[in-house]
């Protein structure tokens, strides 16, 4: 097995209230944001969803990420996690990850060993229980959040 992997708790937190929230995935190549993704809580159930132009295109809503009626991420066992990322090409930086995840997408942060407060997340998809390449994602800025702002979701610049 690899040794990248840390079991929690003896590294890292867990994916708690402080991770809900507007994610972004970047095209690297433009510098323009390819998708907004969001991580929310209803009860006890959390959910991933991603923000979608309606028909008409002009308009757009958050959908609930699942192409089953498995829709609420339920926490990962430390052998899935193991199973996941305990792969050659997750071998560096070492660190610890936390997974949530449905039965074909999952929300992962990761803390690394050497700069703990570097946190990174990124959006997994799974095909059965084989998971692809997992994709960055980038916390949304809090000035996004804030009804007062002048930023409006619905104008900034997709790829």
């Amino acid at each position: 097995m690899a040794t990248n992997l840390f079991v929690l708790p003896r590294l890292g937190e867990s994916i708690h209230q402080q991770g809900l929230g507007i994610y972004y995935i970047l095209n690297h190549h433009t510098g323009r944001v390819r998708s907004l993704i969001q991580l929310a809580r209803e009860n006890v159930h959390w959910y991933l969803m991603q923000l979608q132009p309606i028909a008409d295109g002009l308009d757009y809503r958050w959908s609930v990420m699942s192409r089953e009626n498995d829709c609420a991420l339920k926490a990962a066992t430390d052998r899935q996690i193991a199973h996941y990322f305990s792969k050659a090409e997750y071998a560096e930086p070492s660190g610890a990850w936390q997974v949530m995840r449905n039965a074909d997408f999952g929300f992962a942060k990761f803390t690394p060993i050497e700069a703990p407060q570097d946190i990174s997340y990124a959006i997994l998809t799974f095909d059965g229980e084989e998971m692809n390449t997992p994709i960055r994602l980038h916390k949304a800025p809090a000035e996004w959040l804030q009804e007062d702002t002048n930023t409006d979701i619905m104008q900034l610049e997709f790829a």
